[in-house]
């Protein structure tokens, strides 16, 4: 560092006296917050170090060392290949945790409606990647429920063949009374004072083999959990992580409640009203977004972009290709 500082005290000596002073004292200031270039990342196909190979359309590139293959910052995340900056990803991202719809970001950005849809449902996916290498583990206190919304095929052109019932207009509401086939349960869990998760295993209420699925490696040990009064919980002390403690009318009290989880339902209901539902195909992308934004501040716009920079997706992968909810068979 000392020898850098000395050739570059020589050059600037060279200037008219006027600047010297200050071009020195410059030059000093920046050689001590230590101004070197940062460190390219690892290779996204191989992890091995890469180095800098010189920049595309204003985009810094880095070749790997190992495999040879060049690359961006984004390669293989959510930003991947994308041609839109990053003011108009934090507005998508603003819009989405916003509720505003699709149509309405599309006509603020000059963007195709697929285009926004496209990007939205990036979001979400990398919220789910995320969630996927980097799982919420439930610890402490924490209080377990169920939350239900209507079955929604929102954006499909018609019913599968046989399908168990007939279509119905947006806002129509079930069929059948009290908790059928037709509502999908969403599994939530969240602790007294720090994250929530959110999962959607089952359509009805779920059992204990659903709810085995739902939580698998999201639970802390030590953990005690506040259900109400679900007996399909109960796989949660047989498995070994928690006890398990069922809040009813006999032991309610100020201690022993669950309306920290009705609380989180109240937000995903809300949420769900102003996305004017949800495809259910698409509904644990959504669980991701509702659980992160749930006591996450008021402005996640920075945490959610970064992730996005971060967390490897898939590239090729359609955001309309769902495999995650075949479980939730009629």
């Amino acid at each position: 560092m000392e020898n850098k500082l000395h050739k570059l005290i020589k050059l600037v000596q060279k200037l008219p006296e006027g600047l010297l002073d200050e071009t020195i004292k410059y030059v000093e200031e920046k050689v001590e917050e230590g101004t070197e270039e940062d460190p390219a990342p690892p290779c996204p196909h191989c992890g091995s170090p890469a180095k800098r190979n010189g920049r595309k359309d204003g985009i810094q590139r880095f070749r790997c060392n190992a495999c040879g293959k060049t690359f961006a910052q984004t390669t293989k995340t959510a930003l991947c290949h994308s041609q839109s900056g990053e003011a108009a990803w934090k507005q998508v991202i603003r819009d989405t945790l916003n509720g505003v719809p699709i149509a309405g970001t599309a006509g603020a950005l000059a963007l195709s409606t697929d285009t926004v849809f496209r990007m939205r449902h990036k979001i979400l996916l990398g919220l789910e990647a995320e969630e996927a290498h980097n799982p919420t583990v439930l610890d402490g206190v924490c209080e377990f429920d169920d939350t239900y919304v209507l079955e929604n095929l929102k954006g499909g052109k018609k019913l599968p063949e046989n399908y168990y019932r007939k279509a119905r207009k947006h806002g129509a509401v079930a069929q059948k009374r009290g908790i059928s086939n037709e509502y999908i349960s969403i599994s939530t869990g969240i602790q007294r004072d720090g994250s929530a998760y959110c999962r959607t295993v089952a359509r009805s209420t779920p059992g204990k083999d659903e709810i085995s699925v739902a939580f698998d490696g999201h639970i802390g040990q030590a953990t005690l959990a506040l259900c109400d009064g679900a007996k399909s919980y109960n796989i949660l002390r047989e498995n070994g992580n928690c006890d398990v403690v069922h809040v009813d009318e006999e032991n309610k009290s100020g201690f022993y409640h669950t309306n920290t989880a009705n609380g989180l339902h109240s937000h995903i209901k809300e949420m769900y009203k102003h996305y004017k539902g949800v495809a259910t195909k698409y509904l644990n992308r959504y669980n991701a977004l509702f659980a992160k934004m749930y006591r996450g501040g008021e402005d996640l716009t920075d945490s959610i972009y970064n992730i996005l920079c971060n967390t490897e997706i898939n590239r090729h992968h359609s955001v309309k290709d769902v495999k995650s909810l075949r479980l939730l068979d009629i």
